[in-house]
């Protein structure tokens, strides 16, 4: 069982390294969030493969004795977090250093000891420095120590999305975005949260002989692992994109509210889109904005542009009067007409990109 679980999870590890260099290939417009995310990544992966080497009673490969690696990768592992959810926003920086980079402190600090371990064990100087590490307890303390780091530096990341949540520039999409990137990182929360409840319970209970605990804790790591591979993959623009932040949070929110109420009143009360010939500049007029508001906001709230977003709204009114037997008293055409639509070829055109079918096949499987 423990040989099973063991390949589970260093296949767990490889895939996240595999992830990490197919991550490089995909599309990102937020560099430093992608530097960070992958640190994140790799750190994690590296944790679990140097432990499923240990369950598989590997202890060294070759001349390299995994307990001694001199990589602090626990430490990295939280500020790979924190660093990513960060600089998913844009900020202005009144100076090239950025404090944040002491967040780096501790795995230099821990990196720099255990090279300096690594290094008297391999020249010979004290090869048991790393039991004399152990009998004094360091091991057990350090292992509270980074899990309480890394699991401040989440609660700080979770503590910045949720304060700064109504202030993100965009409407609904990029909302939807960052709560998104919110349940990603109470996930992690969680993740560090049942490490550091396991941890507890190894030094209490006792659990030296068969890892079993240490097996349960390489398994979620694992599964968080093929997660956060699969949205590397599957959602890089959510994962390396770049929100802004308005000034103030009352008078931009309110503006987008006030927008809002006006554009639902003209679209659902009004019909503005049965206007033929609706240009994007009658509709910023109406709503006394700019063209790029109301292209921002159509774009943020429904994912498309202005004319596809009018064009699914007449081939929507097409359908409705169709359901209403319009047809029976008026011309596909005509019923066309009256939703907006200005000509018969590019009506067709539209409702089969819209429908897949044409106007005519979809107006026989209702008549049907």
């Amino acid at each position: 069982m423990r040989t099973v679980i063991a390949i589970l999870v260093f296949f767990g590890a490889i895939q996240g390294f595999a992830l990490c260099i197919l991550a490089c290939f995909k599309k990102k417009d937020n560099t430093k969030a992608f530097l960070f995310y992958l640190l994140f990544l790799f750190s994690l992966s590296f944790f679990n493969l140097l432990y499923a080497f240990m369950l598989l009673d590997i202890y060294e490969i070759g001349f390299v004795p995994l307990g001694a690696f001199p990589f602090p990768y626990k430490y990295l592992i939280g500020v790979g977090f924190y660093g990513y959810i960060k600089n998913q926003v844009a900020q202005e920086r009144s100076s090239k250093f950025n404090i944040e980079y002491l967040l780096f402190a501790p795995a230099v600090f821990y990196g720099v000891l255990r090279t300096y371990w690594y290094v008297t064990l391999h020249s010979g100087a004290d090869k048991d420095i790393f039991w004399r590490v152990y009998q004094s307890g360091f091991f057990i303390y350090n292992e509270y120590v980074y899990l309480l780091f890394n699991l401040i530096l989440t609660l700080l990341a979770i503590q910045f999305l949720k304060k700064n949540k109504t202030r993100i520039k965009g409407f609904n999409v990029r909302r939807k975005n960052w709560e998104w990137l919110l349940r990603f990182s109470n996930a992690f929360k969680l993740i560090i949260f049942i490490n550091l409840v396991l941890a507890v319970m190894v030094h209490i209970v006792g659990d030296t002989k068969n890892g079993i605990v240490y097996a349960i804790l390489l398994i979620i790591n694992s599964i968080y692992i093929y997660r956060v591979g699969y949205e590397s993959l599957s959602k890089s623009k959510i994962l390396f994109n770049t929100f802004s932040l308005k000034e103030t949070e009352v008078a931009e929110g309110h503006l987008d509210q006030t927008l809002a109420a006006q554009f639902e009143a003209l679209v659902n009360d009004k019909e503005i889109f049965t206007h033929k010939n609706l240009r994007i500049s009658d509709l910023a007029e109406m709503l006394n904005t700019t063209d790029k508001a109301v292209s921002l906001y159509i774009h943020e709230s429904f994912g498309l542009s202005f004319s596809a977003y009018i064009n699914q709204l007449r081939i929507e009114k097409v359908k409705t009067l169709l359901h209403r037997g319009e047809q029976e008293r008026y011309t596909l055409l005509a019923i066309a007409e009256k939703a907006g639509c200005s000509s018969k070829s590019s009506f067709n055109a539209v409702f089969k990109k819209v429908m897949v079918v044409t106007p005519t096949q979809y107006k026989t499987s209702q008549q049907s």
